[in-house]
């Protein structure tokens, strides 16, 4: 059926609007002299497309900036795994008419598998944000072999990150979780594996399990994309109940359960899952105290000044920080009562969550390239090794596709990297080289960060450091880095496109294009 959208000079070139018809909600955009019709919420977590910004002939996402094609409604950037519909839209007597209904245009996210004959076996270790957005790039990149996805946890790979943002405080966040349901891999055909890899045999080409079972499992191709572990602190006492490690939806799970019947936490570092845990158990109504040795928290990823306006927006809500503190020990009767501190201090506490960050896991690759911090080099197409792959938090990947080795442990980067594999493991020559994003939740409030910067000569502040409301640029030798914005969402948008078509912007330069 045709509905009318409304006058056609209303929207002009690089304009977009958002417009309900016929009960759907719709995205209008006009780019170089074309009308573009496709649908406004982003499938990842419910955002409203209109809020964000064109680029080129793309839109991208206010919230966690997934990217869609105007022109077809693919998703091209995640942390979306889906499409959105596109409709057609032209012009008649001066109106813009859009065409809803069966004959609407949905790409699709959800080929139906056809094996061809196709004898090849394409194995992905590691069930998390890069080993799922790997299994499903190869089904739409027609691979039409054996896919078989091993991981450790029985359960549909999840959305992690609303695991310290949302589950411990309660509440619920609109990401789509899980990623896809098991009805998605029984149509492809992606089989799901619940199994201990103990090592890859490169020589041999198999996979070696250590867990009973069949020993082995040959590989054509093979992406590894363990992730970490959750690091100990290495002090007595973490191993009573009631002293936790958050990695996993279990780990969330336990957590929250303690949560049901403790008075007060001491949450020990102050990165960021430690950050949301605290949040999210504050949300809840625990008394949280947060112990790390830095003097504030995020100060090593994101500076003084902005790790102070953290610290502030917490201490509003209620927040207590124990800064330049360490912990000696948790004590306690069989369960945690008390944290000892270095200083010869304690705090009691019922509850206890330990965020001091994570160790690649990458135990399984023996003899291959693994740096001091136990991630596992690669080049510029994710390859380790004849027919090896790295993704995710493991993957130390050339910077820009030739920069030096850098190691993130970015949600959307390793969905990033997960499809890049994908194509490279098919015979691909599939360059990763986009730009760094990653984002963090507090009290419901989020800061982007676009770019990466391990060091800076200068933070440049634009904004109010104390509502806040802000963009810090992170300049090293006269060029910006990376940025931070919070409570500036198409600032952050506009900063992943403008940094993806060019890579060295002047601060002056780049102020210009992201400060509307």
């Amino acid at each position: 059926m045709e509905y009318d959208a409304g006058p056609e000079n209303t929207l002009t070139e690089g304009s977009m609007r958002a417009v309900e018809l016929g009960g759907q909600k719709l995205l209008l955009a006009r780019v170089e002299g074309t009308c573009h019709a496709i649908g406004n919420t982003c499938p990842h977590a419910g955002g409203p497309l209109n809020e964000g910004v064109l680029h080129g002939r793309a839109v991208i996402c206010p919230w966690h900036k997934a990217t869609f094609d105007l022109t077809t409604g693919k998703r091209l950037e995640p942390p979306a795994l889906d499409d959105v519909p596109r409709y057609d839209v032209h012009a008649t007597n001066g109106r813009l008419m859009v065409t809803i209904g069966e004959e609407s245009e949905r790409i699709s996210t959800d080929p139906a598998h056809d094996d061809v004959g196709d004898q090849r076996c394409m194995v992905i270790v590691g069930a998390g944000a890069a080993g799922a957005a790997a299994a499903q790039a190869l089904r739409e990149q027609e691979f039409g072999g054996r896919i078989v996805m091993i991981g450790q946890e029985d359960r549909l790979p999840y959305d992690r990150t609303v695991l310290s943002k949302y589950a411990l405080s309660g509440k619920q966040g609109g990401e789509k979780t899980p990623l896809q349901d098991q009805a998605f891999y029984d149509r492809h055909a992606i089989e799901r594996m619940t199994r201990r890899v103990s090592r890859v045999d490169t020589a041999a080409r198999t996979v070696v399990f250590g867990d009973g079972g069949t020993p082995t499992l040959a590989y054509d191709a093979l992406l590894v994309a363990t992730g970490g572990t959750p690091r100990k602190l290495g002090v007595p006492g973490e191993d009573l109940a009631g002293v936790h490690l958050l990695r996993s939806a279990a780990d969330a799970e336990a957590i929250a359960a303690a949560a049901e019947s403790a008075r007060s936490v001491v949450v020990a570092g102050a990165g960021f899952i430690a950050m949301e845990a605290a949040a999210s158990l504050r949300e809840r109504g625990l008394a949280v105290t947060v112990v790390a040795p830095q003097a504030s928290p995020f100060e090593r990823q994101l500076g003084r000044e902005v790790g102070d306006a953290f610290r502030r927006v917490h201490e509003r809500q209620g927040v207590v920080f124990r800064l330049g503190e360490e912990v000696a020990a948790f004590e306690g009767d069989q369960r945690v009562s008390r944290v000892r501190l270095k200083s010869g201090g304690t705090l009691d506490s019922d509850l206890v969550v330990v965020g001091s960050g994570i160790s690649p896991a990458t135990d399984i690759l023996q003899g291959m390239n693994l740096r001091r911090d136990g991630g596992v080099e690669v080049d510029a197409r994710l390859r380790a090794a004849d027919g090896v792959y790295a993704a995710g938090d493991i993957a130390a990947f050339p910077q820009r596709g030739d920069g030096a080795p850098i190691r993130v442990e970015h949600w959307r980067v390793a969905e990033q990297h997960g499809r890049v594999a994908a194509a490279n493991m098919l015979g691909g020559a599939v360059t990763y080289d986009a730009v760094p994003y990653f984002w963090t939740i507090h009290f419901m409030k989020r800061l982007d960060y676009v770019g990466h910067a391990e060091e800076w000569d200068e933070v440049v502040i634009d904004g109010d450091l104390d509502t806040p409301e802000f963009t810090a640029f992170y300049v090293k030798d006269g060029r910006v880095d990376a940025l931070a914005a919070w409570g500036r969402d198409k600032q952050a948008a506009a900063a992943i496109g403008l940094m993806t078509d060019r890579r060295e912007w002047s601060l002056e330069d780049l102020k210009k294009a992201v400060l509307f």
